[in-house]
């Protein structure tokens, strides 16, 4: 049946006003698109790059869904893909005799721009030696600083600055730092770093720091170097900081380190380079420890918001968010409903409630064991997990729980629905982005030393 005409003319009023919405709508997205996208534009006078060591999007998925479900907003990374014109790639992490990287090799491509074998810092097959992006900053004038949660020493820092034959030379990648004048250094392992290397350091006119109490001592935007070291080792994963009373007091978080070193940058009048690594985060996938994975996640989520806020003021920065390599393969796997989940029988039903019994783990594995649970057994034991994870074991469970073997990863997928691949890095395709000026030089698929140019481009220095 044929409409009346003026029905026809109401919807084609109806439609064209709609439409005409929709372009306005649209018309006012692409200005903005625009106005976003020039934030792009130009070349950088610093560059923030920021490493979630051994992440896969599965740990990616698992802290912005832990946020929310712990009652809080999404992650600041993720909410920059709405916010900010991100520009992503995917990125080949290859080493140059694996598909499987190390963080030394991922970290050399990308501090030397050139494919190192897994377990070298920027030495070549042939023994050669490859230029660090700190040594090319110098010369150009600008100064660099490294922040980390493991040792300040460790692969991922140490990539972009040292020529080591072993990523396991500790005190000399430490003494090649003063060498090199990296200008700010914080984090772990001040085992590496002997009272005659701090007195050199101190003597070249370093500020020295071993607390965090002393980190908040110093005075704001300050242009002098920083050695700061806050543990024998690496720092404390986060979930067993925000618990632990002597920890929380005695050691900074990841985003303070990275305000400090901020502060202490800023000043440099032809600019910075600075790397802020969440490297627990790797740990955590090698341990197969879900709640520690996902509290580190969530600490360099706050690096990234501390990040954030300095670009409001220092719109020359181009900010990189990225990871080396996956680690673990954490992953969400879906619950049916079913029996000891609470829930009727369901297709995934039980997936959020399991989930959601991560809320209640207070400490890492790690901190368990060396705080004496892999000596106890039977209800003691069962009592104890109870009290740092809030699961209910059964005295099965309990039994092959002993001594906290790697089976305990198998009980806590049993119960959130968390499991893991394997406890190895794994040779995923993984995600690199960033903003600011100079980004739009990323391509959508990379290797991993193609990183290095990026930067140099970015910051008109030649490759």
């Amino acid at each position: 049946m044929k409409a009346h005409p003026s029905t026809d003319r109401r919807h084609f009023l109806k439609a064209a006003l709609a439409t005409s919405a929709v372009f306005g709508a649209e018309n006012a997205l692409s200005q903005e698109t625009t106005r976003k996208a020039s934030e792009n534009a130009g070349k950088a006078k610093n560059v923030i790059f920021m490493v979630s060591d051994g992440m896969n999007h599965g740990a990616l998925s698992l802290a912005r869904q832990f946020r929310v479900a712990s009652g809080g907003e999404e992650t600041h990374w993720t909410k920059l893909y709405r916010e900010r014109p991100i520009v992503r790639s995917l990125v080949e992490t290859f080493s140059a005799n694996s598909c499987v990287t190390d963080s030394a090799a991922a970290a050399s491509a990308w501090g030397g721009g050139k494919r190192v074998d897994n377990g070298v810092l920027n030495l070549l097959a042939d023994g050669g030696r490859v230029e660090t992006l700190q040594q090319k900053l110098q010369k150009a004038g600008r100064k660099t600083g490294l922040v980390s949660t493991a040792t300040i020493t460790h692969a991922t820092p140490a990539g972009f600055a040292v020529n080591v034959a072993s990523r396991g030379e500790e005190e000399e990648i430490a003494g090649q730092y003063l060498e090199r004048r990296v200008e700010v250094l914080l984090g772990g392992g001040r085992k590496f770093f002997s009272a005659d290397l701090k007195s050199r350091y101190a003597a070249a006119g370093y500020d020295v720091v071993e607390s965090k109490e002393a980190l908040a001592a110093l005075s704001g935007e300050k242009a002098a170097p920083l050695l700061g070291l806050f543990n024998e080792s690496h720092l404390p994963y986060t979930v067993d900081h925000l618990n632990v009373a002597e920890l929380k007091a005695s050691i900074p978080t990841l985003a303070e380190m990275t305000k400090v070193a901020l502060d202490r940058l800023a000043p440099a009048p032809d600019g910075f380079f600075l790397l802020v690594e969440g490297a627990r985060i790797d740990h955590a996938g090698h341990a197969n420890d879900a709640a520690a994975s996902i509290h580190d996640q969530l600490a360099f989520d706050d690096a990234i918001g501390t990040v954030l806020m300095f670009i409001e003021k220092n719109p020359d920065t181009l900010v990189v968010i990225t990871t080396d390599h996956g680690c673990g393969g954490i992953q969400m796997n879906g619950v049916s409903g079913k029996g000891g989940q609470e829930i009727a029988p369901g297709i995934y039903d039980a997936s959020s409630l399991a989930f959601d019994r991560l809320l209640g783990f207070n400490r890492s594995i790690e901190w368990m064991k060396q705080n004496g649970l892999s000596g106890l057994s039977g209800p003691p034991l069962g009592e104890a997990i109870t009290k740092y994870t809030g699961l209910t074991l059964t005295a099965e469970q309990v039994k092959a729980a002993q001594g906290l073997k790697p089976v305990l990863k198998e009980i806590y997928q049993d119960h959130t629905g968390i499991g893991w691949t394997s406890g190895n890095h794994t040779g995923e395709l993984v995600e690199f982005c960033a903003f600011g000026p100079g980004s739009r030089g990323i391509p959508a698929f990379m290797q991993n030393l193609e990183a290095h140019e990026f930067i140099l481009n970015a910051l008109d220095l030649p490759a």
